[in-house]
């Protein structure tokens, strides 16, 4: 058996994580500076993650507590939170969901997002 056939019974995750990637029109590949979410299951949607540099970031992981703002405007609709990050540019793949809904899953995204970033902090640590 392949190894891909081996991976094909892995559950889709479900935060994506990842920078876009871009050709230029001298055909270099070039990649966006910021960091962008996809997220898997309904509400599906993928959204560009910016850190805030004016903001405190240092929270404790139960404290991630955002806010939806531009709701009524899904193409202003973005995403802060006290922890220093934003959620904007968001592209919905399905119908916009409840306000409380999609702030409970950028709620989780971030803290996912931030136990990623520990994660990595620490493999850097390692070198």
């Amino acid at each position: 058996m392949d190894e891909i056939d081996d991976l094909s019974d892995l559950p889709m995750p479900r935060f994506i994580w990842g920078f876009a990637i871009a050709t230029g029109k001298g055909g270099e590949v070039m990649h966006d500076e910021f960091e962008y979410l996809t997220h898997t299951r309904s509400p599906r949607f993928t959204c560009r993650v910016v850190e805030l540099e004016d903001m405190p970031t240092e929270s404790d992981e139960s404290g991630i507590d955002g806010r939806i703002v531009h709701y009524d405007d899904p193409a202003r609709l973005f995403y802060i939170t006290d922890a220093g990050m934003a959620l904007v540019n968001f592209e919905l793949f399905d119908k916009l969901p409840d306000r409380q809904k999609l702030k409970k899953v950028c709620d989780e995204a971030i803290r996912n997002w931030m136990i990623r970033r520990d994660f990595l902090d620490s493999e850097d640590d390692e070198d």
